[in-house]
């Protein structure tokens, strides 16, 4: 016969967004922030306030940021990436929007795309995060999104390398018949700029008369230079 936990102790474990516990022999589901890891909304009131600020400072690669890749906005881009927390997407899809009115970006584009993650990482994570947001800001802008972009089987991811080793972008292949767009590139985070500098030189290729480029976050060039842990927030425990 199957014991009974009692609520109060309750066993609990974390799987992607959320916390789930087991109780009575049923698993509840409560989801997290992926700022704060607080229960609740995917992210909650105090860290959407934390993300909005100041836009990032301009950097040599001209590359439109919603925020500086620090503190709270760091801690949500890499649950986006790392912990499955596919809901923010569309929030910091949304903050990326609101960037690209302000400067003035976002008028008469004909496509958004994407900087692909490498197909290893598309396949341990499930899904591409620089997709799920590029689609939100299609979405909201009422233009078309399409995968105009691959990278070739041999190319490897840019996170865990240097700022130098990221100097050398990936390479990528862009789909033909692209005379005379204006396109917008969308990726998750910038540092160097190799990645969409890459990207934007395919699309070029291929005929596109003007390549946007924006990402979600802009890591400050002051500590650029080496790639920082993820840092997993504290989760308090009830006593």
């Amino acid at each position: 016969m199957r014991g009974r936990t009692p609520w109060g102790e309750a066993n609990s474990s974390s799987i992607n967004s959320v916390t789930v516990l087991i109780h009575d022999g049923y698993m509840l589901f409560e989801t997290r922030c992926a700022g704060c890891d607080t229960p609740g909304q995917a992210i909650c009131t105090t860290c959407r306030f934390a993300l909005i600020g100041r836009a990032p400072q301009p950097q040599a690669h001209g590359v439109i940021a919603a925020m500086p890749f620090a503190g709270r906005a760091r801690d949500v881009v890499l649950s986006l990436k790392y912990r499955n927390r596919r809901q923010v997407a569309r929030h910091l899809g949304s903050l990326l929007v609101n960037r690209l009115v302000e400067s003035g970006d976002h008028v008469d584009l004909d496509v958004v795309t994407w900087a692909p993650t490498s197909v290893r990482r598309r396949r341990q994570r499930g899904f591409d995060q620089a997709e799920e947001i590029a689609r939100t800001v299609g979405r909201q802008l009422g233009v078309p999104t399409r995968r105009l972009l691959t990278r070739p089987g041999s190319a490897t991811a840019q996170t865990g390398k240097s700022r130098s080793e990221r100097l050398d972008g990936p390479e990528f292949v862009a789909r033909p018949g692209l005379q005379g767009r204006r396109v917008l590139v969308v990726d998750d985070v910038v540092t160097t700029g190799a990645t969409l500098l890459g990207a934007r030189d395919a699309l070029e290729q291929q005929g596109a008369h003007e390549v946007i480029l924006a990402a979600v976050a802009s890591t400050p060039a002051a500590v650029g230079a080496k790639v920082l842990p993820f840092r997993h927030a504290a989760r308090a425990v009830a006593a």
